[in-house]
């Protein structure tokens, strides 16, 4: 996990020692979710957990939303590069077979992130807002625009743009009754 140009951050940590204590703040959030779910994280059991003093933490994250954000773009970071490279990969296959490997894809990610999703999805009313889940979306259907344009000749919609948006709602929709489930 890395926490470059996370969200959430007032400030970027410049030195080595820096970016270890901002790594050991969003790992214990990490380990607070787990444990306690999003309703128990603080910043104060934050900052206990992570060893640091909550003025250090408050250097680098201003509030809870700050690292729950810091949290959800390591995620969406490293999904949208594993799906991105996916997409990449697959090639001259139809729009149905990049859809069912992205899914899948998807859903083999989120079970590798041991619960951690799943207790964030749980509390999606409380992450709403985030900046980082409305650029997650802003990247996942770029992902989707670039590999739609590449399948422009297979296409039969008027308006690609709506196609997307409507592509992406909907998955976005069964995927996450479907992991929730």
């Amino acid at each position: 996990m890395t926490t470059e140009g996370a969200f959430g951050l007032k400030r970027a940590p410049r030195q080595s020692r820096a970016r270890q204590t901002v790594q050991r703040i969003v790992d214990a959030t990490r380990e607070l979710v787990l444990e306690t779910g999003v309703e128990g994280v603080t910043t104060n059991r934050v900052a206990e957990r992570a060893g640091v003093n909550i003025a250090s933490l408050y250097q680098y994250f201003p509030n809870k939303q700050a690292l729950l954000g810091a949290l959800l773009q390591n995620y969406w970071n490293e999904l949208s590069r594993h799906l991105n490279d996916l997409l990449e990969q697959v090639g001259d296959v139809s729009i149905e077979q990049s859809t069912r490997l992205w899914a899948a894809a998807a859903v083999a990610r989120f079970r590798d992130s041991d619960g951690l999703m799943a207790e964030l999805l749980r509390s999606q009313g409380q992450l709403a807002s985030l900046p980082e889940g409305r650029e997650f979306e802003h990247r996942m259907m770029d992902a989707m625009r670039r590999f739609l344009l590449r399948q422009r000749d297979r296409l039969r919609v008027a308006d690609l743009e709506r196609a997307i948006y409507v592509a992406f709602a909907a998955c976005n929709a069964v995927l996450t009754r479907h992991l929730l489930e």
